[in-house]
């Protein structure tokens, strides 16, 4: 038997006659494609006490634990289903259950700490749609790269007639197209829709792709595909089984749909692009691949029907264009090998990587099983307000030489640094006090063990940035999943004791810095901003190091003295601005949080004003940006505002007097009061889209498909776009924007005085 190395693409189950089998499809390093069946029963916990209550079960007596050290008892069942009434019977009598409510699947992966990629020994047999079927194989955990089948799909659905007309695949290699009643070269002729269909899934099951993926191709290609399936009564199933395909959509744009095929998973380009790559004003195809290739899509007709018949052949191009697009653009940001990374890192599948909930349980529970503790069932219940991170007054104004310091990690370094944990959380007083009265034991717990671990990791992979990231993102979720009611160790207490130490922190470190004569002018959950004094950049970078190193000293004392652990706290002196901008409030007399600009080198860093904000224009974010940077450098703004002002005025720049806006309800549903976004959108025919995109015109909003039809207003630009970002700038010069334009200087009561 020669031993074959996998990577787990889908973990599932089947019952066959009284027996449960846990399925695990896969692709081997071989190349081929694999299914593992392996016997295994469903079970859960109760505590030995309450052994009584299951007189007439199959149980078996353990040395696990709970979190009180109460010895429990292994609970088994027939089927999986029967976990969940038992749970559900058991607890109404009391009875506490643990564990009760893992997945069968991932049960199986947990208890034998498998995550990704296994290795398999054992005999095998031809599975029809899976080249090899293992039947109670030896399976280990392994490591290591395995390269899975990529298909990028994309349809297109005549609207007259609602039939799918034609489908590509793009695997990064070739294209295969089919289109319905036209004959084109190297494409499929089909003669009808059910042909299509029927050559669609062929194609699919024969190609074994590991990985199907298109541009919101769950919301619209998966669930147009099983509408008309069903209508030509064709069987969905697509998958590695004969199982059917099925969906769980989802209405909100928060969440993603999901697929269930049978071996294979469905990702959408969309989300993968939205999670982990670029920021983009809307996730429209087009809009990424320019931003991510420099490429955009075929244009045609929206009108798909009169294409079809009337020129099919750029129909087809167009097709096979998005589907070699969203291809590229997850090949360009290595999207399907950061999500592989994911997937290894916490055991779940390709498609559930980004639920931190999830990858939490898959992490946590693994260390229990090995610690011979179990944990609770999801208990659920209201959720109570945590607190946020400490975010403190601005001081607003225009600084030279300013230092950003950051808290490494702070929120997983404060949970190693004070031992928060699920287990040694307790209502007794120990040494390790949060500043919400919460007291954690100082004995060995989970949590920081998992957190280092992932810490040791990343300093291994620097050099790769998608296991990097992958690793931030699954430690900076932890704080966030103990303050959520859908986790199992939901406790409001442990997630506020975190956010108290970290505002705690900043405050200390703040008296620590202003105690060596420097001013901390900005605050905000793990950063401070420091005023350095410096009379140029090298002592600037000078004092950015010195406060580093002395920050950094004190912790290490401060926490064994106070708290009797080791220290894991690092603040890191990140950024040196040349000149700093935090902008005053506009209507207050105080300075505007989580707002700010700064000079490094050539290159203006902005955060939270409007040049990084969706819904201003073109025009706003390219002023604002200039505007900064002839400020920061001493140059003549006076001058370039009132050429900005006069190009404006004079139609120069209207192409960058474009808003976008996000419609996040139908367009009948805004009854009370109607945004302008809504009011454009409304004055189009069939407006589908998520972002409209409009000018200000003497008659209110107006969406660009009417712009030749009406006159632009550059008068609201000046004083909605233009004026407040100068103004908010010129209050620091006893200046303001009127006075530039208009080149006359108000009179006040003092200057008659």
């Amino acid at each position: 038997m020669v031993l074959m190395k996998g990577f787990i693409i889908h973990p599932t189950y089947e019952i066959r006659g009284n027996i449960v089998f846990v399925k695990l499809y896969g692709r081997l390093e071989n190349g081929e494609s694999f299914l593992c069946l392996k016997e295994y029963r469903p079970y859960f916990f109760i505590r030995e006490k309450d052994r009584s209550a299951i007189e007439n079960l199959d149980y078996e007596k353990t040395e696990f634990v709970n979190f009180s050290k109460e010895k429990v008892v292994k609970v088994y069942t027939n089927i999986p289903s029967d976990v969940k009434s038992l749970r559900r019977e058991f607890e109404r009598n009391e009875i506490e259950c643990y564990e009760a409510d893992i997945r069968f699947a991932y049960r199986f992966l947990f208890d034998r700490d498998i995550y990704a990629v296994i290795d398999i020994e054992g005999e095998y047999t031809n599975g029809g749609r899976v080249n090899r079927v293992y039947k109670n194989p030896e399976i280990v955990p392994s490591g290591g790269d395995i390269t899975l089948k990529v298909l990028s799909m994309d349809i297109e659905v005549d609207e007259e007639t609602e039939e799918v007309v034609c489908v590509s695949f793009y695997n990064g290699k070739e294209y295969k197209s089919l289109i319905i009643k036209k004959e084109i070269e190297k494409s499929t002729c089909c003669s009808n829709e059910k042909e299509l269909l029927l050559e669609l899934k062929k194609y699919i099951i024969k190609e074994d792709p590991d990985i199907i993926i298109g541009w919101n191709v769950i919301d619209f290609d998966f669930k147009y595909l099983e509408k008309r399936f069903s209508k030509h009564k064709i069987s969905f199933d697509m998958g590695r089984s004969e199982r059917g395909t099925r969906l769980r959509t989802e209405r909100s744009f928060i969440r993603a749909s999901r697929v269930n095929l049978d071996g294979r998973m469905v990702l959408d380009g969309m989300y993968l692009v939205r999670d982990f790559a670029v920021k983009l004003e809307d996730y429209k195809l087009d809009t990424a691949a320019f931003e991510v290739l420099g490429e955009r899509k075929i244009e045609i007709e929206k009108d798909i029907h009169k294409i079809f018949e009337q020129n099919p052949e750029k129909l087809l191009e167009y097709n096979k264009k998005d589907a070699e697009l969203v291809y590229n653009i997850l090949k360009e940001k290595k999207l399907i090998e950061f999500t592989k990374k994911l997937a290894g890192i916490t055991g779940l599948q390709l498609d559930r990587v980004k639920g931190s909930i999830a990858s939490f349980d898959s992490l946590y529970l693994r260390k229990a099983r090995k610690r011979g503790v179990v944990c609770p069932s999801v208990a659920g219940g209201e959720r109570k307000h945590v607190i946020g991170g400490l975010v403190r007054e601005p001081l607003y104004g225009i600084y030279d030489y300013v230092l950003l310091f950051d808290f490494r990690s702070l929120y997983p370094s404060i949970m190693v640094t004070m031992n928060i944990d699920p287990m040694t959380f307790t209502e007794e007083k120990t040494k390790i006090k949060a500043p919400n009265d919460v007291y954690f034991k100082d004995e060995k717990a989970i949590l920081p063990e998992i957190i280092l671990e992932l810490m040791e990791k990343r300093k291994k992979v620097k050099h790769i940035y998608e296991e990097q990231y992958a690793i931030k993102i699954i430690m900076n979720s932890f704080f966030g999943v103990l303050g959520n009611q859908n986790c199992r160790f939901y406790n409001s207490k442990i997630a506020n004791a975190i956010t108290a130490f970290g505002r705690s922190f900043l405050n200390l470190t703040t008296k620590k810095v202003e105690e060596r004569g420097y001013k901390v002018i900005y605050g905000d959950t793990d950063s401070i901003f420091v005023v350095s004094n410096a009379r140029n950049y090298e002592e600037a970078e000078k004092i950015g190091k010195e406060i580093e190193k002395n920050i950094n000293e004190f912790y290490d004392s401060y926490v064994t003295e106070n708290y009797g652990t080791k220290n894991y706290l690092i603040l890191e002196f990140e950024k040196l601005y040349e000149k700093f901008y935090l902008p005053k409030h506009r209507h207050l007399e105080k300075g505007a949080k989580k707002r700010y600009a700064g000079l490094i080198g050539e290159n203006v860093d902005i955060v939270g004003l409007e040049y990084v904000r969706r819904d201003w224009t073109d025009l706003a974010k390219e002023f604002q940006y200039n505007l900064l940077k002839k400020v920061f450098l001493s140059e003549d703004y006076e001058t370039y505002i009132k050429e900005v002002a006069k190009d404006l005025k004079s139609g120069n720049l209207d192409s960058l007097l474009v808003y976008k806006k996000g419609v996040r309800k139908n367009l009948e549903s805004y009854t009370k009061t109607t945004p302008p976004h809504v009011k454009a959108a409304r004055k189009l025919e069939n407006f589908k889209d998520r972002v409209i995109k409009y000018v200000m015109t003497k008659k209110g909003p107006e969406p660009i498909e009417n712009l030749d039809k009406v006159k632009i207003d550059y008068d609201h630009y000046i004083e909605k776009q233009l004026k407040p970002i100068a103004d908010s700038l010129l209050i620091f010069f006893d200046t303001s924007f009127d006075e530039i334009v208009t080149e006359k200087k108000q009179v006040s009561l003092e200057d008659f005085l």
